[in-house]
This record gives C-alpha cells, sequence and structure tokens, in this order.
C-alpha cells in the first residue's frame, strides 16, 4: 500500500521534468543551436574544396547536413565539427549551406567555379597594325579559355598605367590609342590572369609589333655630274627629310615618267645622259607611299660645266666647351671656282678616309670635323668631278694643334691685342704713306717672318659657280709667310 501511494505522488513530478527536459531540447535544437559554415568563395575547376560546419561552443556530437540551393542534399556527417572535401565540377557553382537534423540551419557561402586561363593572344585594329600619325589602334586580349579574368598590358616591356595622362586608355580587355603618334609605335603584349587571392594562374601573349608610319615631306631634287669615260652623267638624288620607308621614287622629264625606284630609304639616285651646256629639260621627283603622292620643285638639267681653278683655302673654326677647352675643329675647304668639284683631304701628306674614329666628312666632303685632332699638317685638294683626268689644285697646309692644349683667349686680351695691332696698322700706313711720297724703297722681307694674331674673317671665300661657301669665322693661331 505504501508502494503504490509513493508511486502515485510521484508520477505528477516525472512527467512534468520529462515535458521540460522535452521542450529545453526542441528549444536548444531549434534555436540556439546555430551551426556556422565557412568555405571558399572562389575555387579552380577539377580542384578539392573544403566546407567546414560546426557550432559554436558545442562539445557533443551532431548530425550536419550540406545542402546547395534549394535544398540539394551534398553529403552528411556526424561530429562535434565536420569538414565536407568537395571536388569541384563545372556544377559545383551555387549557394551552399549546413543543416542541423534537430533544425538549426548555417549561414550561406556562394561558391564560384574558376576556369584557368590559357591560350592569351592579341589582335589589332586595324590589321595587320601598320597605321599613319593621327590613325586610332585598338589591341584585343583574348583567351582560348579562362573566367574571372583580369588583364595586364606591357609596351616596350614596360607595363602601361591606366592613369588619367598615359598616352593609352585601357578598359577590361582593350587598349585604345585615339590618335596615334611616334611614342605609340613598338612591341606590345598583354598577360591574362584569374582574380584569385592565391595560386594566380596566368597567361601571357605573343609581342605584336605595332608601326606608325610617318607622313612623308615634300621631296627635293638635286644633282652632281659624273664623268663616264667621255660621257656626262646626272647624279640625280631624289630624297625626302621624314617619312616612314619604304617609299617609291619617280624620276619626271617634262612631265613624263622615265625611271622608277622602290627603296627602303629616304632617298634614291638616278643616273640620266646630259650634255654640256644643253638644258635637257625640267627634271622633277615625285615620292609615293600608299596614302600620299608629292612632287619637288622642278630643277633644269642643264650642265654648265667650270673647271676647278683659282686659289683653293682651308678654312678653320675651333669649338670650345664651357671650361675654354677646345672640343673640336671644324675645316672647310674653299676653291676659288669650278662646278660639281670633288673634295680630298690629308693629313702629314697622308690622305684621309671618308670616315675615321677621330674625324668624318661632310657636305660631299667639302667640311672635315675633328672631335679627337691629331697635332699635325692639314690639306685640301679639289678637281673635277666629270673629268678623272683633271688636276688636283691643292691648298697650303694648315698647322691644327692638339685640342687639350688650346684655352678661349680672354674677351680684354683679344681686345689688347685687336688694339696694338690696329694702332699698328695705322702707324705703318702713315709712315709708308710718307716714305712712298719721299721717293720710296725697296722693301726686304725675311723668307721666315712668324706674325702671331688672332683675327676673325668674314665672307673670306671665293664662291663658285655650284659651291656654296657660306659667312665663316675662322681664328688663325699662327700664320707662316714664307
Amino acid at each position: 500500500m505504501g508502494g503504490s501511494v509513493y508511486f502515485f505522488l510521484m508520477s505528477p513530478f516525472v512527467f512534468c521534468c520529462l515535458s521540460v527536459l522535452t521542450a529545453l531540447v526542441i528549444q536548444t535544437g531549434g534555436s540556439h543551436f546555430q551551426p556556422v559554415l565557412s568555405g571558399p568563395g572562389r575555387a579552380y575547376l577539377r580542384s578539392r574544396v573544403q566546407f567546414h560546419c560546426e557550432v559554436p561552443g558545442w562539445t557533443s556530437p551532431l548530425t550536419y547536413e550540406l545542402r546547395k540551393d534549394d535544398g540539394y542534399l551534398v553529403a552528411t556527417e556526424v561530429n562535434t565539427m565536420v569538414t565536407f572535401s568537395l571536388k569541384v565540377t563545372e556544377g559545383s557553382k551555387g549557394k551552399y549551406y549546413c543543416r542541423l537534423t534537430t533544425g538549426g540551419q548555417s549561414n550561406t557561402v556562394h561558391l564560384e567555379v574558376v576556369i584557368p586561363v590559357q591560350g592569351a593572344s592579341l589582335s589589332s585594329e586595324p590589321d595587320p597594325p601598320v597605321i599613319y600619325e593621327g590613325e586610332r589602334l585598338v589591341l584585343h586580349c583574348h583567351v582560348s579559355r579562362g573566367t574571372h579574368l583580369s588583364f595586364m598590358w606591357y609596351h616596350n616591356r614596360q607595363e602601361v598605367t591606366s592613369s588619367p595622362s598615359a598616352i593609352h586608355r585601357l578598359s577590361e580587355n582593350t587598349l585604345t590609342v585615339d590618335r596615334a603618334g611616334e611614342q605609340h609605335a613598338g612591341i606590345y603584349s598583354c598577360t591574362a590572369q584569374n582574380q584569385m587571392d592565391v595560386n594566380t594562374r596566368y597567361s601571357s601573349s605573343w609581342n605584336l609589333n605595332v608601326i606608325v608610319k610617318k607622313y612623308i615631306s615634300s621631296p627635293r631634287l638635286t644633282f652632281t655630274v659624273l664623268c663616264n669615260g667621255s660621257d656626262l652623267l646626272a647624279n640625280i638624288s631624289c630624297g625626302v627629310e621624314r617619312g616612314s620607308p619604304p617609299l617609291v621614287f619617280l624620276l619626271l622629264l617634262d612631265g613624263l615618267e622615265i625611271q622608277e625606284k622602290q627603296v627602303s630609304s629616304l632617298n634614291a639616285w638616278f643616273l640620266q645622259p646630259v650634255s654640256v651646256r644643253v638644258n635637257i629639260g625640267a627634271a622633277r621627283c615625285k615620292a609615293k607611299t600608299e596614302i600620299q603622292q608629292l612632287t619637288s620643285e622642278p630643277v633644269d638639267l642643264e650642265v654648265g660645266v667650270f673647271p676647278v681653278g683659282g686659289v683653293v683655302q682651308v678654312m678653320v673654326t675651333y669649338l670650345y666647351d664651357a671650361d675654354g677647352g677646345v672640343t673640336a675643329a671644324f675645316l672647310r675647304c674653299v676653291l676659288g671656282r669650278g662646278t660639281f668639284p670633288v673634295f680630298s683631304w690629308s693629313l702629314n701628306h697622308t690622305s684621309l678616309p671618308a670616315e675615321g674614329n677621330s674625324h668624318a666628312l661632310a657636305q660631299h666632303g667639302q667640311n672635315l670635323i675633328i672631335t679627337s685632332v691629331t697635332a699635325g699638317y692639314y690639306r685640301c685638294a679639289v678637281r673635277d668631278s666629270f673629268n678623272h683626268n683633271s688636276t688636283w689644285v691643292e691648298s697650303s697646309e694648315i698647322y691644327i694643334q692638339k685640342t687639350a692644349g688650346f684655352r678661349v683667349v680672354p674677351l680684354e686680351i683679344m681686345a689688347l691685342v685687336f688694339c696694338g695691332f690696329l694702332s699698328m696698322v695705322i702707324v705703318g700706313g702713315t709712315f709708308c704713306l710718307l716714305w712712298n711720297s719721299s721717293g720710296g724703297v725697296e722693301k726686304h722681307h725675311s723668307n721666315h717672318d712668324v706674325l702671331h694674331e688672332t683675327e676673325t674673317i668674314i665672307n673670306s671665300g671665293r664662291p663658285g659657280a655650284d659651291v656654296c661657301v657660306e659667312t665663316q669665322t675662322i681664328e688663325m693661331k699662327t700664320l707662316v709667310v714664307e
């Protein structure tokens, strides 16, 4: 009887406790057991990814389900903290979350499938990438496969930036030049890369050579005369100062096309028979590209031949640096008369070649530029280009010292020397006039009198028929009168 009463009294208590525990389990499973899912946002195709799911602070095993998108069950694991390992396929893209069998659901992780980049290449508009100044250029960077990409551009191995002051305009996989200039020419390449935080993949294109052509300037025609046995030939030069080869040059005589040449330079030469003092017509030069065609001014092909003759002189100009030292010497050979001359230079009676380590010839050999002077006696010689049997007319030798020994004469000393020299000229001239008025005497000179002076000679050359003698400043250091 007592046992029955005890059981009867305890039954309501047990029932109440079971109800409270059931409610607690339901409450903790439904609202307090909130799992947390972690995993990558991007993954390469055919790689493996891991998702981790747990209830923070819970130490007893629970049953976790990994689900995707609208509830598709991917995998189930039982533990206090579980890891789901998956191989990434093209269908792995989507939103993932984990859920407890007791009802708790985690946050969402959005997984994107990244295809590794391959096969980067360049294309151009126009194709091939050959344009003229001012035209538009567009380059595209393509890939054979790959997603989630970014692009880097290189011009002559330097990365192209997208700053506002840059000479290129970038937009995704496109590089644009609105008005091309000479600075846009060169080698271009692009590199495509997957936008990944780790293990980034790259693919680079081959180099693409972009050519920006210059518009040609108006051509100019000049000619010299050559002797071919007993015949005279006009060596006609046709050239432009600027442009981009290859170019086509045509020689026109009285409007008719005589010869045509395609060259990979800015000049072309034509040979045309001529006669002395006979005008064979007005010659013109025409320069052509695929988009331009310009013609020179006419030049009469009339050869008025005057043999080389008269006095040949060497004019010298020294070039100084900021410290007053002589850095170079400029020698110019000036002849008295003659058309179509040939020039030759010698040092200490040894002929100088056209090019050397310390000298160079300019203006058809009329000018000799010495950058590292070798002390000695320099001389120039001239003869007719159209007559190989003509005699060389030589100048007097002029002695040039080493450049390291020269320094600029101070202005005050030059003025003092000039004033003293001028005074001597005035006194001497007055004396000579008075002496001559009294009958005069015979003057004797030593064969080795030396006159030391520094003077400036302007327009001292005698112009020939076709020889341009420019105004020159000549500084003469030592003049030996024999």
